[in-house]
């Protein structure tokens, strides 16, 4: 949407000066703050990528809500469906092995009990889904969110595992507590990574950039597109926008203090995110038959 291209801007680049002042500071600030054992760092950690995906599942819900309030032909429906329950299973399995993976209370319980807690919240989400596009006024509303997964699918399938398959760049925790494994900028490539995974976990040269900060940051996707559903929702979307911004930057502080991740990591997975959202945004906002009737006819 058109309103939102200033703060999705500035909120980008907000992310990209993260990444150029850690491209000087990574390891200063890290080796002030960062603790592996940070429970609360860990806790944060463990929960945000569940408020991420909680957009998902809201999608979900809205899928049944179109489904359930929308004219559409049967077939379309039955994809409708589909993609519902795909969304459902997205916004467990996502989430669900950050609580006691590599990457939260490790060892504490068993991963599989992870899907369990996120179980209530993503459901809840489904359904708020529901709830939030029940009086759906967009019969295009479904070509939008189609345009979220293309969008979310190219974010967390592809640029940032790519990109970490790529580039084996050492988490602090690793460096922090071996001298096997130096210090590497977010440019440089780990060239000895060959040498030296069979000694480490592989998770641990998945630094750069930060997939938690990326997931987390599906909640501004989430905002920024909801007002196409219903204009009344154009009210509180800047409020909930900032508000969004505020967990991405809560999500970024905790990978940190958590020794996961440095201040460029978490900065360039928010820049990926909010650089594809703004990219993605553009898009719809120039089609205009998925605008809601009444921006078409003040526009004309």
């Amino acid at each position: 949407m058109k309103k939102m291209r200033l703060p999705l801007l500035i909120a980008l680049g907000v992310a990209i000066i993260g990444v150029v002042f850690g491209s000087f500071f990574d390891l200063q600030i890290s080796t002030a703050i960062a603790n592996p054992s940070n429970a609360f760092a860990l806790t944060v950690s463990a929960i945000c990528p569940t408020i991420g995906f909680a957009t998902v599942a809201a999608m979900g819900g809205g899928f049944i809500a179109l489904i359930i309030k929308g004219k559409y032909h049967i077939a379309l429906k039955i994809v409708f469906g589909v993609l519902a329950a795909a969304c459902f299973g997205v916004a467990i399995y996502y989430p669900g092995g950050e609580y006691f993976g590599v990457n939260g209370f490790h060892g504490a319980a068993p991963e599989w009990v992870g899907y369990l807690i996120v179980l209530l919240p993503e459901g809840a989400a489904a359904f708020g889904g529901y709830i939030l596009f029940k009086d759906c006024q967009n019969d295009k509303m479904w070509i939008v969110f189609m345009a979220v997964i293309v969008m979310l699918l190219i974010a967390l399938l592809a640029v940032i595992p790519i990109i970490k398959d790529n580039m084996h760049r050492p988490r602090y925790r690793l460096i922090s507590t071996t001298d096997a494994v130096g210090f590497h900028n977010w440019w440089e490539p780990c060239k000895e990574y060959s040498s030296l995974k069979d000694m480490f976990l592989h998770d641990d040269f998945k630094s750069f950039p930060s997939g938690h900060t990326g997931e987390t940051a599906i909640v501004l996707v989430g905002i920024t597109f909801l007002p196409m559903a219903n204009k009344k929702y154009e009210d509180y979307q800047l409020p909930i926008f900032l508000g969004g911004c505020g967990l991405v930057l809560f999500i970024a502080l905790a990978r940190i203090l958590a020794a996961a991740h440095f201040l460029s990591d978490v900065s360039m997975g928010a820049t990926i995110m909010l650089g594809l959202l703004v990219i993605t945004n553009e898009i719809i906002a120039h089609i205009k038959p998925l605008q809601l009737k009444e921006e078409v006819e003040v526009k004309e």
